[in-house]
């Protein structure tokens, strides 16, 4: 089967799913097509800043209600000039919790699609639905995302959004060819700190961010995830079956929380662009071996399909910019070592690190006292956070990044406003996880990245995390308990 009919079903099985490639045949194959492709391509329409026709009501359905599908619509249906009119799930149990949420607050039940693992598309297919929130594994991302956006939908993609480069290719043709935005859900540029040093730099506070680096770091070893399995009432499909799956892809699996954070401060896509990437992986020491003693000890079939199988190791991947500038960028989750996305700016004036505690140095090796941070953060908080910052701790999501997240898509598309990431950082970030696989397994040879925005980068104006809507802003609902 050619790889580009593969991709045109979503695949359930062990190997197939992975990465989007059945062999590493079809890795080469996708490289050298895109290449191809993009160099050739010339864009169709620019949707870094569109401006969508308001949606108010904003009328939403979601495809997948596991536990981010789940959260993210617990979240939106207290916004006022929300209405969730459609829920779609694999199984009968996630719909039946949104349904009870749904009536806790006094609110009208949503339609139902979970007779098969296709009704998704007939939710799709209905015409009350202005955005569709594609929170499903993975390897459904892009397919999901595509067919809602030629059904006439605007599309919230859970991260990656794509795991091919023809996908992510596929995704921007079909954004802008529809002109419905589709955005990916990576909450991290909204959490505080990130949030705050990307004002910083949009302010000229680091001088020239020459250097950047991000990771995800997540203790996911031998004693926590690997000897675990997803228990009733939850689906076969669900947590930690999703982190076994994914420590079964080579390169970076889950770029986008320490890369979007970065990305955004350091005008990627919007005056600058990645030109050329380079990956090492080391050898998988963990998961294989600790898989092949579950399935022994205990002869479960669900950890019997995980042993035997080839792992990925801790990544790392060095990016340089058409500008001269660096990015570092770690996936290191097979280890027990302390949570860390590092977020870290170098520039010619200052200098900020997240992780493993948050500091800024001015011009020099020194951090800056509690006294300064506190000024700091008083001077670069962004208007979004000023607004929002404390509802969205007290609803919480990761700190309260989740939140900010969602609620600033729906202010954006309720008052006809630009979201603040758009298709283009979707597919790129998204595409460093094929790239990152590429270099790997060829002996972490640099490989080009491909230049999605055609060259808009030289003229894209980089995020701004203002309010921008003459204080439109989305409340949140009084709701009635049932």
């Amino acid at each position: 089967m050619k790889r580009r009919d593969f991709m045109k079903f979503p695949a359930f099985g062990m190997t197939l799913a992975l990465t989007g490639y059945s062999c590493a045949e079809e890795l080469n194959e996708d490289v050298q097509e895109t290449d191809i492709q993009w160099k050739g391509r010339t864009q169709i329409f620019n949707m870094h800043d569109f401006q969508a026709p308001p949606c108010l009501p904003l009328r939403v359905g979601y495809i997948g209600l596991g536990n981010r599908g789940y959260a993210s619509l617990r979240r939106l249906a207290q916004m006022e000039g929300v209405e969730i009119r459609a829920i779609a799930d694999c199984y009968e149990y996630p719909i039946r919790r949104a349904q009870e949420y749904l009536k806790e607050l006094g609110l009208p039940p949503a339609a139902e699609y979970f007779a098969s693992k296709e009704t998704w598309k007939d939710l799709c297919a209905r015409d009350d639905l202005d955005l569709i929130y594609v929170t499903t594994p993975p390897y459904c991302h892009a397919e999901m995302a595509v067919h809602a956006m030629l059904a006439g939908k605007h599309t919230a993609v859970e991260v990656p959004a794509a795991q091919t480069l023809a996908d992510c290719l596929r995704l921007v043709d079909t954004s802008e060819k529809t002109r419905k935005h589709c955005l990916i859900l990576e909450n991290c540029i909204y959490d505080f700190f990130e949030s705050m040093t990307i004002q910083m730099a949009q302010k000229g506070f680091f001088g020239e961010i020459i250097h950047g680096e991000g990771a995800y770091c997540h203790c996911g070893g031998t004693g926590n995830v690997a000897r675990s399995k997803p228990m009733p009432p939850l689906s076969p499909e669900a947590s930690p079956y999703y982190q076994h799956r994914l420590k079964l892809i080579k390169g970076n699996a889950y770029p986008t929380h320490g890369f979007g954070p970065v990305a955004k401060a350091m005008r990627i896509l919007a005056g600058d662009r990645i030109d050329y990437l380079s990956s090492v992986e080391t050898n998988d020491f963990v998961m294989g071996k600790t898989f092949g003693e579950m399935a022994e000890k205990t002869g479960d079939p669900y950890f019997r399909q995980f042993a035997g199988k080839t792992y990925g190791g801790g990544n790392s991947s060095i990016m340089r910019t058409v500008s001269g500038k660096t990015i570092c960028l770690g996936y290191h989750t097979c280890v027990g070592r302390p949570y860390s996305r590092v977020h870290l700016l170098s520039g010619t004036d200052a200098f900020a690190q997240k992780y493993p505690v948050p500091q800024i140095s001015i011009g020099n090796d020194k951090p800056v006292s509690d006294e300064k941070m506190k000024e700091l953060e008083q001077e670069f908080t962004p208007e979004l956070h000023r607004h929002i910052g404390e509802l969205a701790r007290e609803f919480g999501g990761h700190g309260g990044m989740d939140f900010i997240e969602d609620w600033r898509y729906v202010n954006c598309l309720q008052n006809g406003l630009a979201p603040d990431m758009d298709v283009y950082d979707s597919a790129l970030w998204s595409s460093l996880t094929p790239l990152s696989y590429w270099s790997v397994t060829h002996r972490s040879n640099s490989i080009d990245v491909p230049d999605f925005t055609c060259g808009a980068w030289k003229t894209n104006a980089p995020v701004d995390l203002s309010l921008r809507n003459s204080g439109k802003n989305t409340g949140m609902r009084t709701v009635k308990k049932s």
